[in-house]
């Protein structure tokens, strides 16, 4: 296979610009602000990746130009190899890569929950016998099958987001970006939620591209970029980005709370290594130091 088959999303030089409108005391101007500026990223199918940057930085506005929902006013973005600028092609790059939002409310669109999960495939002209198919596959990929005559609004904030998923899910997407899926959740459902992320991505090979600001979620994936204002400043593996405290910092990003710890005790002389992430990593470098002293 080639390396451009292999890639599920590539972004080349990708701009993207709007004008915003300004009150003055002489009335309204206008502004073009740059949302991303000459982006390149490239996420191979099967990936999973964590896209961070802080409050405006540009990350969810990468994120809708991989379900095309916003086309690029520069460079070019590609999802399997399809042009986003091509609208003969937005129908088919949405059904490959599927979009998970913030609020899950947004996403439930009918009162019982098979109903909804069902609401993308009749869309899309599926069969009744394959749309029943999908919809049962679906619920018990996300592991909500008991929940399938309930009514969605009377679900946890976990469990809808997690019905959010299996709606995407039905329409059989090769690639699902997920924009803050966990930011309106507790704990419970935060952990719920990354749990079938990474269920779908190990087992069903599902690309899967996370927009987050939480770095424990970040941690768990293959590949991080960051975006600070609109450009690519930052991207590699987990390690290789955490252990950067001071320049994600600089960024207005924190790190893992026990890689900061790390950080903290190696400017104090402890001799640790600097891309702990896990609280288990911890505790290794720390049983290792003692057995050496």
């Amino acid at each position: 296979m080639n390396k451009e088959a292999m890639k599920m999303v590539k972004a080349k030089d990708l701009t993207y610009e709007y004008v915003r409108v300004l009150e003055t005391d002489h009335g309204t101007k206008e502004e073009k602000v740059a949302a991303l500026k000459n982006v390149n990223i490239e996420i191979n199918k099967g990936d999973f990746v964590a896209v961070l940057g802080h409050n405006g930085s540009g990350k969810s506005t990468f994120a809708k130009h991989i379900n095309a929902l916003v086309q690029p006013t520069g460079g070019t973005l590609w999802v399997d190899d399809m042009d986003t600028k091509n609208d003969e092609l937005v129908w088919e790059i949405r059904q490959t890569a599927g979009m998970v939002f913030q609020n899950p409310d947004n996403q439930l669109v009918a009162t019982v929950v098979e109903e909804d999960i069902a609401f993308g495939p009749e869309n899309m002209g599926v069969e009744p016998k394959e749309i029943r198919k999908r919809v049962d596959e679906a619920l018990a990929t996300v592991r909500m099958s008991e929940y399938a005559t309930h009514t969605p609004s009377k679900l946890s904030g976990g469990q809808k987001q997690r019905i959010a998923i299996a709606g995407v899910l039905a329409m059989k997407p090769k690639c699902i970006v997920l924009d803050e899926p966990t930011a309106m959740l507790d704990p419970v459902g935060r952990r719920d939620v990354m749990e079938t992320i990474e269920r779908l991505n190990r087992e069903e090979g599902i690309t899967m591209i996370l927009i987050t600001h939480y770095m424990d979620e970040a941690v768990r994936a293959d590949k991080v970029f960051v975006i600070d204002d609109g450009d690519l400043v930052m991207q590699g593996t987990p390690k290789e980005i955490f252990s950067q405290v001071e320049t994600l910092q600089k960024y207005g990003l924190d790190v893992p709370q026990v890689t900061e710890v790390a950080y903290l005790l190696r400017k104090e002389g402890v001799e640790l290594p600097a891309d702990i992430l896990t609280i288990e990593e911890m505790v290794g470098a720390i049983c290792q130091l003692k057995s050496t002293t």
